[in-house]
């Protein structure tokens, strides 16, 4: 036996090399394997040297489904009974429990809603204040489903809390508190049956008015002004800001806190508004009157032409020459003041300087140079006033034979005839006279005759309104129509320089060279009317 084993052993190590051999010669010739093509090539050192290629299977990977593992089905015994039993009566009690809350939360809010909502006395809630005629009238409104809905009222001239039991307070009707006021104001107060006290805002504010108007109904404008209105009412507390203002015509005319401006040719009517009264004004642009410049006189102004106006032009100027003279104060020195800046600063065209053919007081010639007559010299309608004649008669701006001139010229005022046509329009009949110094009556002697000095033309003494006289030219006369810190405007007819019915500018410190006298007429007006210094 042993002898056996030995030699088994010997062959198996010689089987072990002839394997390492072949593992060797296998390295060698071992297979190559193409990457792109997933081909294998297997080169074998054999006789013939040939090449074999064989192409290899690609592997598909299964993609298993996972198993499903049944749970394990518990078998009930009596404990797990138990265990149950009592999770399902915990699960009862808590179910119980919140039933129980939330009915408890439904009674609460129930009593809660009816309480506050049929109970409870409401808070009164102010929807209107409002004043018709002298009745205050404040509408409010409550909870209409409460079982206590009355509200009590109270009004008081003073400020302070009322008691509770004020005799005052009384039971209102209709959801609304009424009550008369006067001029005074008042403080109203509320109440409801719960003796809660509320005050009412802004009742203290509400006036009530007797009188509330404009001071004129009819406001005459030219294109791109502005106005500022008047109201006059019966209270002197500030109102301004509650004051409703309105145009019924935006295209003619606006309105803003009481100033209206002018947009184009039309009518509108103008509209303030507060509490218990309305009132209205008409607006009436138009082209026939020009915007008055801030100071000063435009000297390019063309010259009136012959028949320029209508009649019904020349009425409407008429009209308006007449309700800017009312405004001012007819039969006042503002009065006269505004007639002669009306012809020189409204009216839009220059009157001619004419030499005069008469006077009524004279020779009675009228219209030929002088105008002695109320309004504008315009239109052929105005001969009837004519109380006669010498060359004409001829309107402004129609040419005329002048006997002093020995020559036509275009018909208009001399310097007397200008300023006595402006008294006599403004309120005052001074009648057809001259300048001055002459025998008969004359324009300076209306007033108080002064020699002007520095002192004097710097001083306060002399107005607009008063007349300044020259002995040039045998007596030439103008009027004031205005006076700023250091100037003089006077306006009068010249016959040389700037000719025509103009405004000239003159330093104070300068007046005594161009006009030696100034005739104050204080005694002569007597009333100032609506004056101002400056248009």
């Amino acid at each position: 036996i042993m002898a056996y084993k030995k030699k088994s052993n010997t062959k198996k190590k010689t089987l072990n090399k002839i394997e390492v051999k072949k593992v060797v010669n296998t390295q060698k010739n071992r297979t190559k394997i193409n990457k792109s093509n997933n081909k294998k090539v297997i080169n074998k050192t054999s006789n013939t040297k040939k090449k074999v290629t064989t192409t290899l299977p690609k592997k598909k990977i299964e993609i298993k489904e996972p198993k499903i593992i049944k749970p394990r089905k518990i078998k009930k015994t009596k404990l797990t009974k138990k265990i149950i039993l009592e999770e399902e009566k915990k699960d009862k009690k808590l179910n119980i429990t919140i039933l129980v809350v939330l009915a408890f939360i439904i009674i609460i809010s129930l009593i809660d809603f009816c309480y506050f909502h049929y109970y409870l006395a409401p808070t009164p809630i102010v929807d209107d204040i409002r004043l018709e005629n002298d009745t205050l009238i404040i509408s409010f409104h409550t909870n209409n489903h409460s079982l206590r809905n009355d509200i009590y009222c109270l009004y008081k001239k003073d400020k302070g809390l009322p008691d509770i039991n004020d005799s005052r307070w009384f039971k209102t009707t209709g959801s609304k508190c009424s009550y008369r006021i006067n001029d005074k104001s008042y403080y109203t107060f509320l109440k409801n049956e719960d003796d809660q006290i509320f005050k009412v805002n802004k009742t203290e504010k509400i006036m009530y008015f007797s009188s509330f108007s404009f001071d004129k109904n009819i406001i005459y404008m030219p294109q791109n002004d502005t106005y500022k209105l008047n109201l006059l009412y019966d209270e002197n507390k500030n109102i301004k800001d509650k004051i409703k203002w309105s145009s019924d015509n935006l295209n003619v005319a606006t309105v803003n806190d009481g100033v209206i401006k002018s947009i184009s040719k039309g009518e509108a009517n103008i509209t303030a508004s507060i509490y218990n009264k309305k009132v209205s004004a008409k607006v009436i642009v138009t082209s026939l009157i020009t915007k008055r410049p801030s100071k000063g006189y435009d000297y390019k102004k063309k010259y009136l032409s012959c028949n320029k106006y209508s009649k019904e032009e020349n009425d409407l100027l008429d009209e308006i020459l007449k309700t800017r003279i009312n405004d001012a104060g007819y039969k006042t020195r503002a009065g006269v003041v505004e007639a002669a800046r009306f012809l020189t600063l409204d009216f839009p065209y220059k009157i001619n300087y004419f030499y005069e053919n008469g006077r009524q007081t004279t020779n009675k010639v009228d219209g030929e140079g002088r105008y002695y007559h109320i309004g504008l010299y315009l239109h052929k309608s105005r001969y009837n006033s004519i109380t006669g004649t010498k060359k004409g008669p001829k309107t402004w701006g129609c040419y005329l034979y002048s006997t002093p001139a020995h020559r036509k010229i275009k018909n208009g005022l001399d310097c007397s005839g200008f300023v006595s046509w402006a008294l006599l329009n403004g309120g005052f009949n001074p009648k057809d006279v001259g300048a001055g110094w002459s025998d008969n009556r004359d324009l300076t002697d209306y007033g108080k005759v002064k020699k002007i000095t520095t002192t004097l033309s710097k001083g306060n003494t002399i107005k607009v309104g008063d007349l300044l006289h020259s002995e040039r030219a045998g007596g030439h006369i103008g009027i004031i129509v205005g006076i700023d810190k250091n100037n003089y405007y006077v306006a009068q007819a010249l016959w040389y320089g700037k000719i025509g019915v103009v405004i000239t500018k003159i330093n104070k410190s300068n007046l005594k060279n161009h006009f030696p006298h100034v005739v104050l007429m204080d005694k002569y007006y007597k009333k100032d009317g609506n004056l101002t210094n400056m248009w």
